[in-house]
């Protein structure tokens, strides 16, 4: 534990040294948080003498037996919460007596205290899904049973206990006091860190205190209220402490302009729409995932730079952010395969670059430097902060790095890493990002002389769960200190659920970031769905408590020209736009462009460029590029396969037989680009459910889906595993069976459109590797069928693949399907 704790501390110090200048500190909120319920607590609470305002989780017992006491600290102002009734193991109790606990419990406290009790703590910090759900239906908003470092649930909003030196501590009085056995000024120090800590940010410090054991040392934690008056801080109620996250209202109004969407209208289009409304800030689109610049000499079109232009020219005050993946760069990898993210079987990713390598975040400070001096934009903006799974950044450099700096002697091998070592890997893993974003940063502010803002975007959905965290090293209290502010991203589907949810992830990104702005952005439903003014005030209700700004994303779910194409229309964003501005939408202005007629406000283009859009329309339409349209308009979700299974089959036909073509290579992709991350991994948990619903073994049969490819084998042993976990199947002593839930997620998919034959097809799609000839120099260059284009090795020229002739298809297993008549040596060797 002491080896733990040092460690700890000397990866804290560090960071905080990285980032001392990125942060100022603020007066951390400090909740004393007591939980009430043994007869001694009352002369405890007496020795006590607690004069400031705190919270009190009662049992229905206490409350009982001492009643006047329990209206008194209620009379004072203090926030009262349910700890049960009797103090049970809940996870232990039947359903009925579960509701029993919680319901008598609730009733008894507010007939006490005279007010509503919407908080709540488990006993012994112990839970399930059933009870926090249970909690839900009993009226209970806010819980407060996590542990910071472990936080897990995600029913009720949560108030988690805070930690010190990462989750080494719980800021508790058992775990200091009667675990670690610490003498009276160690305690007393020990609350004094944890302020210190917090106020770096401006997070809220929150202390479980159980009365009896609080008063064996009453002098320490009097000594320690009075040291937070003294710095300036504040003791604060859970209540009060929501009102004050609640209080932080939006001015700033955000939209996301993705160059790499399709069917993009022109520079002039977009300035024109954005002058209409009352944006403060643009994050224009810089650079992609895959690479492609959207800016300077290296871009075909520096559509970036144009619209900036353009947006200045109308003299619009409106921040301009570069948009740039931090950590996701396909054209960089292809050139430097030494920057790319390990995976725990050794092989290189061609999609992630390693935060630990340190020519990466030159590179990235490079960029953001070229970009700041010769834009002069407002803000530096990056996603892909994180690490994909936990399956990235297994290098050998990492893990030595990792083995010296825990002092282990030799260095570990992989079982050890993920077993012994787990907790202390994943936070190197996330300190590793976050030290990745401090140097970036430091570029930041050196070439924009502290006026350009610095902001990240952050996945909503990864702050309610420490396994998430683990997984993407996305650690928000961490990265927070290195930026201006913070852009929550939040993935709404148009449903009722979402007001609750973006009212949960505004308080879990307003408790780790504390008080660094937060803007918030909204992933609209997909095309096709367009919100509701119900339902889109809703959101607009819940998204003006907790954050700095908001905005939608993206610019095509706004202005998207394209019938079906838009979730907010016309009347919709004039309502965001009186939000902000007060005046409504402003009505279009054309632009002026060069060779363009305009008719009615619309336009007419060449008859050559108008037949040639007809036709990329046409593609994007076809139902071989994976999307199935619904009879009704809606999209088809994720799950669903192209119309009629002939396209893909006859695609695959010609790929086993050797007469792939280019054309045919694009079609591949389109497909496969026509799912994202989310798409990806959601198919994959379909696709076992449906081998484990058919008869057989199922693991031989996931195996052959990708013949002879040890990485889907791994993929297929995890993805088998998830589902186990989910609790969507059941593994006894012979079978694997699904669940009730599991069939119902299944029968779900296969509604939608999900087909077990055209999945394995993308599956197979996603594992092998391309051999191209350059059209234009005729070299041959390796790719796969995700990238639309490649970067020749000989000419360096930037080419479709579609355009070119296609050698050879290397799958898994090593086979070659060649579309020439004789296989060269190179097309044999892939």
């Amino acid at each position: 534990m002491k080896s733990l704790i040092l460690t700890a501390c000397i990866l804290v110090s560090l960071f905080a040294s990285l980032t001392a200048s990125a942060s100022k500190p603020v007066p951390a909120p400090v909740l004393l948080t007591l939980d009430t319920e043994l007869d001694g607590d009352v002369l405890a609470l007496n020795t006590l003498g607690i004069d400031v305002p705190a919270t009190y989780f009662i049992t229905g017992k206490f409350a009982v037996a001492y009643p006047e006491l329990v209206a008194k600290l209620a009379a004072a102002g203090n926030t009262i919460g349910s700890h049960s009734h009797a103090h049970p193991h809940l996870p232990a109790l039947s359903q009925d007596s579960l509701e029993h606990e919680i319901r008598i419990s609730k009733t008894i406290l507010e007939s006490v205290t005279k007010k509503p009790v919407v908080w709540f703590r488990s006993p012994y910090m112990e839970y399930d899904l059933r009870a926090m759900k249970a909690l839900k239906a009993q009226g209970f908003l806010y819980d407060s049973s996590d542990s910071e470092h472990w936080e897990e649930q995600s029913v009720l909003a949560e108030l988690p206990i805070s930690d010190i030196r990462r989750g080494a501590m719980l800021a508790s009085d058992y775990d200091l006091i009667i675990e670690q056995h610490m003498k009276e000024n160690e305690f007393e120090d020990a609350l004094k860190e944890l302020y210190r800590t917090k106020s770096i940010l401006g997070q809220p410090a929150v202390i479980l205190l159980h009365p009896k054991n609080a008063a064996i040392y009453p002098k320490a934690l009097q000594n320690f209220i009075g040291f937070v008056k003294n710095e300036g801080g504040r003791f604060v109620t859970a209540d009060q402490y929501v009102a004050e996250m609640q209080a932080h209202k939006p001015s700033r109004y955000a939209l996301w302009v993705d160059f790499s969407e399709g069917g993009m209208p022109s520079p002039e289009y977009i300035a024109a729409n954005l002058a209409r409304t009352s944006v403060t800030d643009v994050f224009l689109m810089a650079k992609d995932a895959e690479g492609t610049f959207y800016y300077g000499p290296k871009s075909a079109d520096d559509v970036f730079g144009r619209t900036l232009a353009l947006l200045r020219k109308q003299g619009l005050k409106i921040k301009v952010h570069a948009w740039l993946p931090a950590l996701s760069d396909g054209r960089a990898l292809k050139k430097h395969h030494s920057w790319a993210m390990t995976a725990q079987n050794g092989r290189l990713s061609a999609h992630w670059m390693s935060p630990a390598n340190p020519e990466v975040a030159a590179y990235m400070k490079s960029t953001v430097t070229d970009i700041i001096r010769n834009y002069g934009v407002e803000g530096i903006h990056l996603d892909r902060l994180s690490y994909p799974d936990l399956d990235y950044d297994y290098s050998r450099e990492n893990i030595r790095a990792f083995a010296a700096a825990k002092g282990l002697g030799s260095v570990p091998a992989l079982n050890e890493l993920l077993t012994l070592h787990y907790n202390s890997w994943v936070n190197w893993r996330s300190m590793r990002v976050s030290e990745y974003a401090a140097k970036v940063g430091e570029a930041v502010r050196k070439a924009g002389n502290e006026d350009v803002e610095y902001s990240a975007e952050m996945q909503g959905k990864r702050v309610f769960n420490f396994n998430d965290v683990a997984l993407s090293g996305q650690e928000v209290s961490l990265l927070a200190q290195s930026f201006d502010f913070i852009v929550p991203m939040l993935e709404v589907s148009a449903t009722l659920e979402d007001r609750e949810l973006i009212e949960r992830t505004i308080a879990s990104f307003r408790i780790r970031a504390g008080e660094k702005p937060l803007i918030m952005r909204v992933m609209l439903p997909s095309s096709g769905r367009t919100v509701s003014p119900e339902y889109l005030s809703g959101v607009l209700g819940a998204l003006s408590r907790g954050g700095e700004g908001m905005g939608f994303s993206s610019y095509q779910a706004v202005f998207g020209s394209q019938r079906g194409g838009r979730s907010i229309d016309e009347g919709n964003l004039d309502a965001i736009n009186r939000v902000f501005g007060g005046a409504g939408l402003k009505p279009f202005v054309m632009p002026h462009q060069p060779g363009t007629l305009t008719f009615f406000n619309i336009p007419v283009l060449p008859g050559v460029f108008t037949l040639m859009m007809a036709v990329v329309l046409n593609m994007v339409a076809m139902p071989v590029f994976g999307r199935k349209t619904l009879e009704n308009g809606t999209d088809g979700m994720m799950y669903a396969e192209p119309e009629g299974d002939s396209g893909w089959r006859e695609i695959g036909s010609r790929t086993h037989a050797g007469l792939l073509d280019g054309p045919s290579a694009e079609q591949i992709c389109s497909m496969l680009r026509s799912y994202d991350a989310r798409g990806v991994h959601q198919n994959r948990i379909i696709l076992v459910l449906d081998t484990i619903s058919r008869p057989g073994a199922p693991m031989p049969r996931l195996y052959e889906i990708v013949s002879g490819s040890m990485e889907w084998k791994s993929l297929a042993l995890k993805y088998f595993h998830e589902v186990c976990l989910l609790g969507y199947a059941e593994i006894d002593d012979r079978n694997v069976t699904l669940t009730s839930e599991g069939w119902r997620m299944l029968e779900g998919a296969r509604k939608e459109g999900f087909d077990a034959p055209f999945w394995s097809f993308m599956e197979e799609r996603l594992h092998e590797t391309v051999l191209v000839r350059c059209p234009h120099c005729g070299a041959e260059n390796v790719t796969s069928f995700y990238w639309q284009t490649f970067e020749c090795n000989e000419c360096g020229k930037v080419q479709r693949l579609g355009e070119s002739s296609v050698v050879a298809v290397r799958t898994p297993a090593g086979s070659v399907y060649s579309s020439d008549t004789v296989q060269t040596p190179e097309a044999t060797s892939l």
